[in-house]
């Protein structure tokens, strides 16, 4: 087949009105006999450049959206604009702790950022939630001392340091910061975080256990032991009246 080609294209590219396919089919068979102007036309070709830059493209390796940290419009969302679904969080390598589920108005508490199986993350995103308006709530305070070596930085969400980001996509097991509750607030809150691994994978609103914040709700057995308590305390104090 490749030599009836040859025999019948020859003719053409002898002749000023041979097309493009024909040349480029007698490329295939006798490539010598192609003019060099017609290789550098079709190298150049806006479909030819248009593959060779795809190609390309799909060998670039994936890398974090935000590698310097999380900018405060994805707050809400908490997704890293990766270009792909976050993963399932049953299966999230990553959780996050707190030190204590109760905390008093004016304490703090740790909370811990870690992978569960030595999995390190290169970039996280750390807030407070109100429960249930989910609400950005609370301050975070740094256990680091903010220099070079420092790998979280505070984030402006709603308020300055009601959030934490990480300052580079260095590779981590773990983090480490305390938050506590603005003053007077008395409720339930639960820490979310985004933890990404690599360029494609990451997992959203990893959550802590709740913690309660503010005056203890008083449960049953608690309010009938607190009226024993002072019935009792009344009687012995009438007694050595």
């Amino acid at each position: 087949h490749c030599l009836y080609t040859i025999s019948t294209l020859c003719v053409f590219k002898l002749c000023p009105s041979s097309t493009p396919a024909d040349l480029h089919i007698l490329s295939l068979c006798e490539p010598h006999s192609i003019p060099q102007s017609y290789y550098l036309h079709t190298m150049f070709s806006t479909p030819v450049l248009l593959s060779s830059l795809l190609l390309s493209l799909s060998f670039i390796p994936a890398i974090p959206a935000w590698p310097s940290g999380a900018p405060a419009s994805v707050c809400h969302t908490m997704l890293p604009g990766h270009g792909k679904e976050p993963q399932t969080l049953a299966d999230s390598p990553y959780h996050v702790q707190v030190s204590s589920s109760y905390l008093k108005q004016d304490e703090r508490i740790k909370v811990t950022l870690s992978s569960k199986s030595e999995t390190p993350f290169k970039g996280f995103l750390l807030k407070a939630v109100e429960v249930p308006s989910n609400n950005i709530i609370g301050t975070f305070t740094l256990l680091e001392d903010g220099g070079d070596n420092s790998t979280a930085q505070y984030l402006a969400c709603t308020h300055p340091q009601s959030s934490i980001t990480h300052t580079s996509n260095v590779e981590k097991l773990g983090q480490t910061v305390e938050w506590s509750p603005p003053d007077q607030f008395t409720g339930s809150v639960v820490m979310v975080a985004t933890f990404v691994k690599d360029g494609y994978t990451y997992w959203v609103n990893v959550t802590s256990e709740t913690v309660q914040t503010g005056e203890m709700e008083m449960g049953a057995a608690s309010a009938v032991a607190k009226l024993a308590y002072d019935w009792l305390m009344g009687f012995i104090l009438a007694w050595f009246q």
